[in-house]
């Protein structure tokens, strides 16, 4: 549609609704308190008419249908071999969009209705999205075997002082929590490697270059196959940490976003209460 005609329907809108819906400023057009309104009720509009077909897909016995996913990288493993795999080989008729992104980031998505779930690492609590389950996931210290603090059974915080260490960008939960975790017990790592891939993260540790800090189920499989340890950092108190399965708040669920909740829940290892930090070498 040419830019003239748009203009023109947005002033007729205007007209028909009493309200001005774009305010123009220097740094360009930005909708009003109004036009936000009008454009999440015309979300949630289009998001009723999916829900209707998804309804009368069920009616006619036909599965189909999308689900959008949003997660932190460290999630993925777990996502796709207990949630995603799982999912998609029970209900054929539907697929799936992963979108990889920090915690701000996803929860960003989950708010616009860009997306229809994430899992996160350590959200700040917002009114606009609810918390479907949750289990504590506290940051280990990731190293090689061969390091010095592998065959411990827990690390102190004075002892990452000066650690060569890798770790996330700003807009990651387990960023905001390295750097909470320096901040009050005076400690500073020497980060030689900032990088948003956690692969990236686990060659540079598998490299011995230095150590890093991430959930345990984040490199579950190496700590498996003992390629690295994950050792308890004795800062954090049980459940202050926690990876969370989100959804907009208020959002009706489609056929396929409900079950893939359910499988998420009840499958994934991230989002089961168990003691993770028992064994640095191994184990659930």
């Amino acid at each position: 549609m040419a830019p003239s005609a748009v203009s023109r329907k947005v002033a007729e809108l205007e007209r028909r609704l009493g309200a001005s819906l774009l305010e123009r400023s220097a740094r360009g057009i930005r909708p009003t308190e109004a036009g936000d309104l009008v454009a999440r009720f015309a979300d949630d509009r289009a998001h009723l008419e999916e829900l209707f077909r998804d309804e009368l897909d069920q009616l006619a016995g036909v599965r189909r249908g999308r689900v959008r996913i949003a997660a932190g990288e460290g999630f993925v493993d777990d996502l796709v071999a207990h949630g995603l795999t799982p999912f998609l080989q029970d209900h054929p008729g539907i697929s799936a969009e992963l979108t990889l992104g920090g915690t701000d980031e996803i929860c960003d998505l989950l708010r616009d209705d860009d997306v229809d779930l994430g899992l996160v690492l350590h959200a700040r609590p917002h009114r606009d999205l609810d918390v479907v389950a949750q289990a504590p996931q506290p940051l280990h210290l990731i190293c090689r075997p061969d390091h010095p603090f592998a065959a411990r059974s827990e690390v102190l915080p004075d002892d990452l002082a000066g650690q060569p260490a890798t770790v996330l960008p700003m807009r990651f939960g387990i960023r905001t929590l390295t750097d909470q975790l320096e901040r009050m017990h005076g400690v500073s790592l020497d980060v030689r490697l900032v990088s948003e891939s956690i692969q990236a993260m686990i060659d540079f540790v598998r490299a011995g270059a230095g150590i890093t800090l991430l959930p345990r189920f984040a490199v579950g499989r190496d700590v498996e196959r003992g390629r690295l340890c994950a050792v308890p950092v004795a800062a954090y108190e049980p459940g202050t940490v926690r990876a969370q399965l989100l959804v907009r708040r208020g959002r009706t669920p489609s056929h396929g976003t409900a079950r893939l909740l359910d499988y998420c829940a009840a499958r994934l290892a991230s989002l089961q209460h168990s003691d993770q930090g028992s064994s640095p070498h191994g184990g659930a």
